[in-house]
């Protein structure tokens, strides 16, 4: 299956699963979560990643920029928006970008975009201080997708900028992949 496949297959699924309920596919909490419980869930894990920023070099973090690579309904951007002076997200599925730019609406430094599904060619090389994905790359079927978005993400970074983000790590025994399991990384592969 070529790249383009897996990402087609990926917008399909994620499109079918953010119809079906979509916080619950990007949470992992429980099924038919209000807005209040959704995004709750995502504070303890922002503050998590804030951390990261005390080792950006100093400077004004109005002046930051951001990227989320998967960033569902904006769980992990909302309560992330007021530590940078601009925060992007992207998504391969448009169902979710549509609900994500709805819920963010009142954000007005809070940008969501559609991606193909394995790059960041919307945005330039060097542009943002801080890029993270959270539990995305578990679900991508595709080693070469997950090693575009890593180039991708390298690209986008300014020079000393921190790039966050997980992989499943765990030993797999064969069988097929899918959107919601996905090919696991080995450490020494990222190495």
């Amino acid at each position: 299956m070529t790249g383009e496949d897996v990402c087609a297959r990926m917008r399909e699924d994620w499109n079918r699963r953010a119809r079906e309920d979509a916080k619950y596919y990007v949470a992992f909490g429980r099924r038919g979560q209000d807005d209040e419980e959704f995004f709750a869930s995502g504070v303890d894990l922002a503050r998590g990643l804030a951390r990261e920023l005390d080792r950006l070099p100093p400077g004004n973090p109005r002046a930051r920029r951001a990227l989320e690579i998967g960033c569902g309904l904006g769980r992990l951007m909302l309560p992330l928006a007021p530590l940078f002076g601009e925060i992007h997200g992207v998504d391969v599925s448009d169902e979710i970008v549509g609900l994500a730019r709805e819920k963010l609406r009142h954000i007005p430094h809070a940008h969501v975009h559609l991606t193909r599904g394995a790059d960041l060619a919307a945005f330039a090389d060097e542009s943002f201080d801080f890029v993270y994905s959270y539990a995305v790359f578990q679900h991508i079927p595709s080693r070469d997708v997950i090693f575009s978005y890593l180039r991708e993400a390298h690209r986008v970074l300014k020079p000393h900028g921190i790039f966050r983000f997980q992989v499943n790590g765990l030993p797999q025994s064969g069988g097929e992949f899918d959107t919601w399991r996905g090919v696991a990384i080995a450490a020494d592969e990222l190495a």
